[in-house]
């Protein structure tokens, strides 16, 4: 699921409103997560952990898209460290969490806190769209890039240098159109 939705994801956050995507993402991995926890068969668990996977996995890459729409080419790379800083931190707190509560309600417990964080970030996207009426134009949105929450800053950097110049080499084949 990871694979096969980072691109078309990719390709619809680069139309429109990043917020109302990651919203939709979060929420909709939330629900099959709660699907997953309550399945009664092995292949209702691999259904529903292809949509964990193919919501999950996109929103990294969403969330640092979204984040450097509002940054300056020079704060991009220190945005993206911070935020696989707090992908760390939940890389060391999640696994105790999550093993205490899965000896005291089963296994559907890790479903379940999949379900809370996916469906505390949608309520959290809502809540951020209250916030700002208005979103970055299209135009003046950077490029979507599919990076996975482990990538090394080096790496995230390199990735966003490669979209900037893509974009800039767009926008001078728009101006020679015009």
């Amino acid at each position: 699921g990871a694979v096969v939705l980072q691109f078309p994801f990719g390709w619809i956050s680069e139309r429109g409103d990043r917020r109302r995507l990651i919203l939709a993402v979060a929420a909709i991995g939330g629900v099959a997560a709660i699907a997953a926890a309550l399945a009664g068969s092995f292949l209702g668990i691999l259904a529903a952990a292809f949509l964990i996977g193919g919501m999950s996995n996109p929103l990294y890459a969403l969330l640092i898209a979204y984040s450097n729409d509002y940054l300056e080419y020079e704060d991009m790379a220190s945005a993206s460290g911070g935020l696989l800083f707090v992908n760390g931190i939940g890389a060391i707190i999640g696994p105790p969490i999550l093993g205490y509560l899965m000896g005291v309600s089963g296994p559907s417990a890790f479903f379940i806190f999949i379900a809370i964080l996916m469906l505390g970030l949608a309520l959290y996207a809502a809540y951020r769209m209250t916030q700002r009426a208005t979103t970055t134009s299209v135009e003046d949105m950077t490029s979507y890039a599919p990076i996975i929450a482990g990538a090394t800053p080096v790496a995230v950097e390199l990735a966003q240098e490669v979209y900037i110049e893509q974009d800039s080499d767009d926008l001078v084949e728009t101006d020679r159109e015009l």
